[in-house]
């Protein structure tokens, strides 16, 4: 069975109450993700070839991390329009402001590194708990000077979303980090890292799919907002007793 007819029959788990919904297409994501890339199930028919990390479908390469990625070192500076991001160990960039209670940002943002929407960016000193996060907003982000930011390869933002989520990936993490109890990775050691390199045209199609699947997550966030607002607004009248339930 291809991926695209398990994807397809799986549809029917979106029917599922709203926020298991979403952890339940996230499930999918990671399941579609291993199925393309580490079984190879879409391409059994086609050729392999050996390489240093076993059997890959001809075509396809093994690539350390700093030739298809790309360190990005731009200030704010002057600049009066960029919101400060952190990483959080979901593994996502949230907005500083909105996510503590206090501002954990200096007073002067200007030596803060950009994060444009999808880059990533992680803190050396906490890479070993899952601080990469990924500016999924449609603007430009910061962070400290002390983090790395970095830029994927057109269109490989979506594949290394969900690479950085995997067990390989993460002993890499470990393995290469210097240090102690607050090991570090620098930009330097993160580029040694290898994985297996699809084919752009396999992205492609992978990203079609997978880009489906966020949209009905974002949909699925919305909803939970909005049914949160209602609450809000409903609930205090109903202790009150302004409105009733018959």
């Amino acid at each position: 069975m291809t991926v695209l007819r398990a994807y397809s029959r799986r549809r029917h788990r979106f029917l599922t109450p709203r926020r298991p919904r979403n952890h339940n297409l996230e499930e999918q994501a990671q399941a579609l993700y291993k199925s393309w890339f580490v079984d190879f199930e879409p391409f059994r028919d086609g050729q392999f070839v050996d390489s240093e990390l076993g059997l890959i479908p001809e075509g396809w390469a093994v690539r350390p991390l700093g030739d298809v990625t790309k360190e990005m070192r731009s200030k704010v500076g002057i600049r009066q329009d960029v919101k400060v991001l952190s990483p959080i160990t979901t593994g996502h960039l949230v907005l500083s402001e909105e996510y503590f209670t206090k501002q954990v940002f200096s007073e002067s943002i200007s030596k803060y590194l950009i994060v444009q929407p999808n880059d990533f960016a992680y803190n050396p000193a906490r890479v070993n708990i899952g601080s990469i996060g990924k500016n999924v907003y449609d603007f430009d982000g910061c962070v400290s000077p002390v983090y790395v930011v970095f830029r994927c390869e057109s269109d490989f933002d979506l594949f290394f979303d969900l690479y950085r989520r995997t067990e390989p990936f993460k002993n890499e993490v470990i393995s290469r980090s210097n240090g102690g109890v607050r090991q570090t990775l620098g930009y330097n050691d993160f580029a040694l890292i290898k994985l297996v390199y699809p084919q752009k045209n396999v992205v492609v199609m992978f990203n079609e799919i997978y880009g489906q699947l966020l949209r009905e997550m974002s949909h699925c966030s919305e909803e939970n907002i909005s049914l949160a607002e209602q609450r809000d607004v409903l609930l205090p009248k109903l202790m009150s007793g302004e409105i009733s339930i018959n």
